[in-house]
């Protein structure tokens, strides 16, 4: 009988378990997911985004958001952490480049700093 129990905790507690590695992974993909289209819909209004262009920078920009998140967990210093990020930030941009016309990448560009700061800022509020 205790064996009974023994074997039946076992499997609820594995069951919980799994249910709070499930739940805490899908809330910080709702996160992501959020904050992908929270600053894609401020790219959208800046750069006058059509529809097409809306979607794929909405997919950068998560993948993106993922990349950012699994560097920052994985880095072991802020150097590698910061040359991990230049690497990541070089990729969205080449990936944006193909997608922007050249006007929309202009102005991309021009208001780059203050885009980083914004997403920086909201990474930050979420991170918690």
């Amino acid at each position: 009988m205790i064996r009974n129990f023994k074997a039946a905790s076992r499997a609820v507690l594995s069951a919980v378990a799994l249910l709070v590695l499930f739940t805490t992974s899908a809330m910080a993909q709702d996160r992501v997911a959020e904050g992908a289209k929270k600053v894609t819909d401020g790219m959208k209004t800046q750069l006058t985004l059509n529809d097409s262009q809306y979607a794929k920078v909405l997919e950068i920009n998560k993948a993106y958001l993922v990349k950012v998140k699994e560097s920052k967990a994985k880095s072991v210093n802020k150097v590698e952490a910061a040359k991990k990020l230049k690497t990541i930030d070089e990729d969205r941009e080449a990936k944006l480049k193909s997608v922007l016309t050249a006007d929309q990448y202009k102005a991309f560009a021009a208001t780059r700093a203050d885009n980083k700061k914004k997403l920086k800022e909201y990474l930050e509020e979420k991170q918690g």
